[in-house]
């Protein structure tokens, strides 16, 4: 080939990319723009305002590159594309495929017609083959968390507790810690993926003090294993699981839990959550959940809060306009600082619950056992929390969490931080 023809392919090759680049461009600036990914579940990048420190420092243009990557034109289905893609590369084993890992971080229906006690310990192997896709272990077309926390960090977690009972003469104080989907569903041939959640939570029970009422969630929840009580692609449990939970905590504080057989309620349905945006799997696509939340009858009153004391706004306790991917948050309208509900009940007893986003889908059953229930976020509540329970007369104390929150630091120093 001669020189001249070798040359007048180079220069149409650099026509062609210069064009794709200007077009790519120029689409990138006239597609209507996001402000969140739903594929994601994220806040997408908006482009930065000019400063010369900015500029100096290199973040300027940092920032407009990150602009331009959430931006991109069809960028979900390049990501969609490109999910498959990998999927069909992995490094596939007849059990197990292991993909990148990630970061640690706050991560149809069945009547369960048995009555005798469900044993603890795995299920025996039905020959069921899982795969572990970005620390979340995939079987059965459902996803699951696996929890590895050691005793120290649960010890930790439960003197932050004993801390806040022995500032709080008079106010009784509870303990909940959620288990994860995975301690019912794992089978014999996957036991050594996770640790067992029933020691994890007998050590933290052990440790805290003998006037802090510990709630056995667990058992109740094991009784129920059959059930729909955890989400298919989704880290929370489902309304029904937190219900179960809520008749163990009625078991302990001395309550009558309310009855689901006469209760209305709505669906949010095609829910897929956040560990199948975590994995992309086409066997989670394929079972996506549903979320129900029920519509008491109770007249109830709910307040939006924030950090100073006395300030309350009305509100709904349902975010109705929650859909798709972000479905969950239809619970006290998601991950909110804090919120304050008021009932008809009259009954002397006043309620504060201590929670991660688990705790949403469980506040709303306590309506029908108590005068007042606030809820605060441990994560963003950054008021005088001690003296919001003063003024707002609280005089019992909830901390639900799930394993893991009550096993990270991050948690147990948000739940420290409240008491200052």
């Amino acid at each position: 080939m001669s020189e001249l023809s070798n040359k007048k392919i180079h220069v149409t090759n650099v026509i062609v990319f210069c064009t794709l680049m200007l077009l790519g461009g120029l689409a990138s600036i006239a597609i209507k723009k996001n402000d969140v990914s739903e594929m994601e579940n994220r806040k997408l990048a908006s482009f930065p305002p000019y400063s010369d420190s900015a500029l100096w420092s290199g973040k300027y243009f940092k920032n407009i590159e990150n602009y331009y990557a959430d931006n991109f034109p069809l960028r979900d289905k390049w990501i969609a594309f490109s999910s498959q893609f990998k999927n069909k590369l992995g490094f596939r084993s007849s059990d197990i495929q292991i993909y990148d890992p990630v970061n640690e971080t706050d991560i149809g229906e069945k009547e369960d017609t048995t009555k005798e006690k469900i044993a603890d310990g795995p299920l025996p192997d039905d020959g069921a083959v899982g795969e572990v896709k970005k620390r979340v272990f995939v079987f059965k077309n459902r996803a699951f968390e696996m929890f590895g926390g050691g005793p120290a960090m649960g010890a930790s977690y439960a003197n932050v507790i004993n801390s806040y009972s022995r500032s709080l003469p008079g106010v009784q104080v509870y303990n909940l810690i959620i288990p994860v989907a995975l301690e019912f569903e794992i089978t014999e041939k996957y036991a050594k993926l996770q640790k067992p959640n029933r020691p994890a939570i007998e050590n933290i029970y052990n440790t805290l003090d003998s006037n802090i009422k510990k709630v056995w969630a667990i058992d109740e929840l094991r009784k129920h294993r059959s059930e729909y009580i955890y989400f298919n692609t989704d880290h929370h449990w489902t309304s029904l699981g937190a219900y179960y939970a809520y008749r163990a905590f009625c078991q302990t504080a001395g309550l009558t839990p309310v009855s689901l057989d006469t209760i209305a309620y709505k669906t949010k349905a095609s829910f897929l959550g956040s560990l199948y945006r975590l994995t992309r799997d086409k066997g989670l696509q394929s079972n996506p959940d549903s979320v129900r939340y029920y519509l008491f009858k109770d007249s109830v009153n709910f307040y939006v809060g924030n950090n100073k004391i006395g300030y309350w706004n009305k509100s709904k306790m349902y975010g109705e306009g929650a859909s798709g991917p972000n479905s969950y948050s239809v619970f006290l309208q998601g991950d909110l600082p804090t919120v304050k509900m008021e009932t008809q009940h009259k009954n002397g007893r006043k309620i504060a619950i201590v929670k991660e986003s688990y705790g949403n889908a469980f506040a709303p059953f306590l309506i029908n056992n108590y005068e007042k229930v606030i809820v605060v976020d441990q994560r963003y509540y950054t008021g005088d929390f001690m003296a919001m329970l003063k003024a707002e007369g609280i005089n019992e104390l909830l901390f639900i969490n799930n394993i893991f929150a009550a096993h990270t630091p991050f948690h147990i120093q948000k739940i420290k931080g409240l008491k200052k």
